[in-house]
């Protein structure tokens, strides 16, 4: 499997609409994948009507993996230079001051409302979890004690309460992060008579619109077979000024460039970066751990799954799940002996339109971006370490859940944002 960074840039407003209600007017904060693949399949469609063989290749086959298009312009042009370097979700334990949400500014940043940083809470909640677990008694006093040092509940600079905070953001080489600023409007129109063409009284209507040059980048998977065949239908489209996404497309949004650039690194090299931050993650939390409570007995493995897209997944009742839970990774050497320690996420309707079939598609229930879980594992041996990890890593680079051609069901194992204990 191949993998392309994929960057669109909006060369007119783009509407994006989060609800299909009729008095809906808000965007979401992305492109989703399935809107992108809609909109190249209907290209396609259009622009090579007779090769059925390449559409079927491209949009049919499940083997081209379209992903969410995260926003990817900055305030600083510092990280809007760097357009290869991937855009992530930021996790649901990630926290900033409620009064002054957003990253620490750079040295030599201006900004017009400073940030008082952000930082990731899982250690926090997983060093209660294990205390509350742990066979010998802790009091209350001490599992609590980490949510009461400096920066915890309350921002050290103002002294006000921590909040969720939530977007994407880009990790520059040195360690810096940045969130994206996807600059928005509202558009005001006016509603036009079917039967005579001519504006209809007393109807005027706002769209929430991303602005003109708003960047966003995403990973494309894609099989080795289909490579050449997608890299030369975006090259051929890519800057022909014919891509239109999203909706109000025949009152001039939508239109779109697209480019796109293939990922040098080999697949040992993922893995190896792979199994490093698996085990940092899991070193520092045992140290976290042996710091609060001394001496403890914990199982040999820990490892968090964060959301990088939405999960769509079924029981074995049909019934939509909300959580990533054991049975979810029943195909895991040692599944029996996971244990869900933490959990942090919430569920969201999945709505969307099918362009070739000009119908709405049906609307399902996934577990929402940004998710966290937090496993264990009964894996003692090396041997039985090393096949675990690669089962792992296997997984990370399929994804879960159904639709992820579309984008859906991207995890990240051990993303080293939870590694921020300090605000950044």
């Amino acid at each position: 499997m191949q993998h392309f960074s994929l960057q669109l840039e909006a060369k007119s407003p783009l509407a994006i609409r989060a609800d299909h209600a009729p008095g809906g007017v808000g965007n979401t904060p992305y492109i989703s994948g399935t809107t992108l693949l809609g909109s190249l399949a209907a290209l396609h469609r259009l622009a090579h009507p007779g090769d059925t063989s390449t559409f079927e290749k491209l949009f049919l086959s499940g083997q081209v993996y379209y992903p969410d298009l995260y926003p990817a312009s900055f305030t600083n042009d510092t990280f809007n230079r760097a357009r290869d370097l991937p855009i992530y979700p930021l996790p649901k334990t990630a926290q900033s001051c409620k009064r002054s949400q957003g990253f620490l500014p750079l040295a030599d940043e201006e900004v017009d409302e400073e940030g008082h940083g952000v930082r990731d809470s899982l250690f926090d909640w997983a060093v209660f979890t294990v205390g509350s677990k742990a066979e010998r008694a802790i009091d209350a006093s001490t599992l609590l004690a980490p949510f009461h040092k400096a920066g915890r509940r309350n921002c050290p600079t103002c002294h006000k309460p921590m909040d969720h905070f939530s977007g994407y953001y880009r990790r520059m080489s040195h360690g810096q992060l940045a969130k994206a600023e996807a600059e928005t409007r509202l558009q005001t129109r006016t509603g036009i008579n079917r039967a005579t063409g001519t504006v209809q009284e007393s109807i005027l209507y706002s769209r929430q619109v991303f602005e003109e040059h708003t960047r966003f980048w995403g990973m494309l998977h894609v099989e080795d077979e289909h490579a050449q065949s997608l890299q030369q239908f975006i090259s051929e489209i890519g800057t022909s000024g014919l891509v239109r996404i999203g909706t109000g497309r025949s009152r001039g949004m939508g239109k779109a460039s697209l480019s796109l650039r293939k990922m040098t690194v080999g697949e040992q090299d993922r893995f190896d970066h792979f199994k490093q931050r698996v085990e940092e993650l899991d070193t520092k939390l045992r140290d976290r751990v042996k710091a609060a409570f001394g001496p403890l007995e914990v199982k040999p493995l820990y490892f968090a799954v964060t959301l990088h897209s939405p999960v769509i997944a079924y029981d074995d009742l049909l019934r939509y799940r909300g959580v990533i839970d054991t049975p979810m990774l029943e195909e895991l050497p040692f599944a029996d002996t996971l244990t869900l320690e933490y959990q942090n996420a919430s569920t969201q309707q999945v709505r969307g339109w099918n362009e070739l079939w000009g119908m709405p598609r049906t609307r399902e229930v996934a577990i929402e971006t940004g998710s966290v879980f937090l496993f264990s594992a009964q894996v003692a041996s090396h041997e039985a370490k090393k096949a675990f990890m690669e089962a792992l890593f296997k997984l990370e680079e399929a994804g879960i859940g159904r639709r992820k051609a579309e984008g859906f069901g991207r995890i990240c194992v051990s993303d080293p944002f939870h590694l921020e204990e300090t605000l950044k």
